[in-house]
């Protein structure tokens, strides 16, 4: 596992952190770094050698944090989700389980510190986005249990991630590169089905089964945590359909302005 090898990398400085946050976070702080580094190190890259304003170029750089870790994340769900047995959301938390839900967590962390920087664009979706994951996996920790269930969410939330990510970058570029539009033109109905067809279609029976296990069948975790995190993924699961009628409506107006303009053309 790649969040495994990344964790015997930073091992040094989580050793060093520990006395400071605690076992339940000790991977948390070294992580944040991890993640801040891409972000400095994709900054000036956007800015001085694409050659993009400084605000695209921060949403650029949170492009890239977001890429990785939807990249590492979903590998290392997968790797845990297929070794899963009997399906229970509040079995204790594996070494390999909580180091992904500490990555995760740092991930959040660090995006939603991005978010609150001078010059980067105003998000109060992302933010409560991230404010609703943290919390979900802060339970996880905590409590020493569920970590896997975090997993399987993630999981179904990142495996869109490189079509997403891909999407979000060429988004951004379009006005900058023709390459850049051609990839978004392409992209945007790709991301449109795949993530209608992950979060609206495939996943709202599987929340429906892990809302209704996690509140009355995973005992293990105490019942303040379970109706905070259940409730957490109802609201995911909510903002996911909005956000679904948000990209089906765009991807429709989108649509209708080129055959208008198709039918313009053959006019001409």
């Amino acid at each position: 596992m790649l969040v495994q090898q990344l964790h015997e990398a930073l091992d040094g400085f989580s050793a060093a952190a520990e006395p400071l946050v605690g076992p339940a976070w000790r991977e948390v702080p070294a992580f944040t770094l991890f993640f801040g580094a891409i972000f400095l190190a994709a900054l000036p890259f956007w800015r001085y050698v694409v050659g993009v304003d400084r605000v695209k170029s921060a949403v650029l750089a949170s492009c890239c944090m977001s890429s990785v870790h939807g990249l590492l994340s979903a590998l290392g769900g997968y790797e845990q989700l297929i070794q899963w047995q009997g399906f229970k959301l509040d079995l204790p938390n594996t070494h390999p389980q909580k180091l992904l839900n500490e990555f995760s967590l740092a991930y959040m962390i660090t995006d939603f510190f991005f978010f609150l920087l001078p010059f980067a664009p105003t998000a109060f979706v992302f933010m409560i986005h991230h404010t609703i994951s943290a919390i979900y996996l802060v339970g996880c920790l905590l409590t020493g249990h569920g970590a896997i269930s975090c997993i399987l969410v993630f999981f179904l939330g990142e495996v869109t991630s490189p079509v997403f990510s891909t999407f979000s970058i060429s988004k951004e570029l379009r006005h900058h590169s023709k390459a850049a539009l051609k990839v978004f033109t392409y992209t945007s109905p790709l991301f449109t089905v795949a993530f209608v067809g992950v979060r609206s279609v495939i996943a709202p029976p599987i929340v429906a089964w892990f809302v209704y296990t996690l509140w009355f069948r995973s005992t293990l975790i105490p019942f303040g945590w379970r109706a905070t995190m259940g409730s957490c993924v109802t609201l995911g699961m909510i903002a996911s359909q909005l956000w679904s009628f948000k990209l089906l409506r765009g991807y429709s107006k989108q649509h209708r302005r080129g055959q208008q303009l198709a039918g313009a053309k053959k006019q001409a």
